[in-house]
């Protein structure tokens, strides 16, 4: 799969350049389907893997286009909301595995047909043959797939959850997990997506349905199935953060840049001094997770640009660890560098994050410590996160986003 997403900082900053001309449409056009989808900005991926900051992308739209971007400025902070979400309640994302590990064979064996583009369901078929060749999904269709997959054909929505978590370029734990959640109805109560034929017919280009009839009249009176939560609610912890800082400057400190955050150098880390710097891109890891070919790749090109970047703007040769294991090759890395500390952007809940417990006690048993900062930024706003979206949305309008609203 070639990379149709910008996979390098530069790429990713013209490629927002170049969309934002279009943002004061984005309302109007966004729920729109269409061949190539030019009326969204499928910035999900570079802003996903930090290649881009929400905050520096919500500020050039309202530069352009004031509060007519403000519904795209919406879309970029939803990201943001589920991680502060899920970051607060991470036993949310252990129970997902937990259910997923347990889905019975019978289900992975009618779910195998839907994920293959063979449901008999053509426009279904056709996002999910897009979502396996291209490694992305217009927002928009996601909801219907996702309805599709849980209320038509009746499966667990964790199977559909890791078929995209898989494959999307841009798939998070926090968004990806909650987003189907939400329209299974567990996020949030007496709340549930019901796909209608009647809203793909308005939104899905005719270019599009003319080639994907077939099937549609198993939609027409799709119900909603009804899935019973067994655990109870979890309250948020808002004291889920880590420090932004470091208290004190060590001449032994190694930097350890990974996939959730690739531009250590625009963070309260930039200004620091570093021996030896690691850049960790396990493959190996990712391919046990399951994750795609495409989806290997674009992360290795974005962590081969991170790599680049650190040596310009550090000036120190940067290691690069295709690791096996993780914990052992960055304590190898560590002793070998004789460092004192390890110090990282800390990774989201997720794939990566459930590996940091290990990463720190195999250092520790080196006598290395590991320091995982937050971002000021996110420290700051996330744990607003703690209820419904527009909650939170208060607070990105009065803390980040002042100059542009002032209602």
């Amino acid at each position: 799969m070639s990379h149709a997403f910008p996979s390098t900082r530069d790429e990713a900053l013209a490629s927002m350049r170049n969309w934002m001309p279009k943002v004061a449409n984005y309302a109007a056009r966004r729920n729109h389907v269409e061949v190539g989808h030019a009326s969204v900005s499928r910035l999900s991926p570079p802003i996903r893997n930090r290649l881009l900051l929400e905050q520096e992308v919500a500020d050039e739209a309202l530069s352009l286009a004031g509060e007519r971007a403000e519904k795209f400025v919406q879309e970029v902070y939803w990201r943001s909301y589920w991680k502060g979400w899920l970051e607060m309640r991470p036993i949310m994302w252990r129970r997902f595995l937990d259910e997923l590990e347990k889905v019975p064979d019978s289900d992975r064996h009618r779910a195998a047909s839907v994920m293959d583009g063979e449901s008999g369901v053509q426009i279904m078929d056709h996002f999910a043959r897009e979502l396996v060749e291209t490694g992305y999904m217009h927002n928009h269709a996601r909801m219907w797939f996702a309805s599709f997959w849980v209320h038509v054909m009746r499966l667990p929505w964790q199977l559909g959850a890791d078929f995209f978590f898989r494959h999307l370029l841009d798939g998070d734990a926090a968004a990806n997990t909650l987003s189907w959640r939400w329209v299974a109805g567990l996020h949030t109560k007496g709340k549930n997506y019901l796909v209608r034929r009647s809203n793909i017919e308005r939104y899905v280009d005719t270019e599009i349905l003319n080639a994907c009839s077939d099937g549609m009249n198993r939609l027409h009176n799709a119900k909603t199935h009804t899935i019973q939560e067994t655990e109870a609610p979890v309250a948020p912890n808002p004291e889920a953060f880590s420090p932004t800082s470091l208290e004190e400057d060590n001449d032994a400190d190694g930097l350890w840049i990974h996939e959730e955050d690739l531009v250590p150098e625009t963070s309260v880390l930039g200004a620091h001094e570093f021996k030896s710097i690691a850049v960790t891109a396990p493959r190996d890891v990712w391919r046990s997770l399951g994750f795609s070919e495409g989806r290997i790749a674009y992360q290795s090109s974005c962590l081969d640009d991170a790599h680049r970047r650190a040596k310009d703007h550090w000036k120190l040769e940067t290691n690069v660890l295709e690791t096996k294991s993780l914990a052992e090759d960055i304590a190898a890395w560590a002793s070998k560098a004789s460092l004192k500390r390890v110090i990282t952007l800390r990774p989201f809940t997720g794939p990566l994050g459930d590996r940091l417990i290990k990463v720190s006690e195999t250092l520790s048993t080196e006598g290395i410590e590991l320091i995982c900062l937050s971002r000021p930024e996110d420290a700051d706003l996330l744990p607003h996160a703690t209820h419904g979206f527009f909650r939170f949305w208060k607070a990105v309008e009065r803390d980040r986003l002042p100059a542009h609203f002032s209602r």
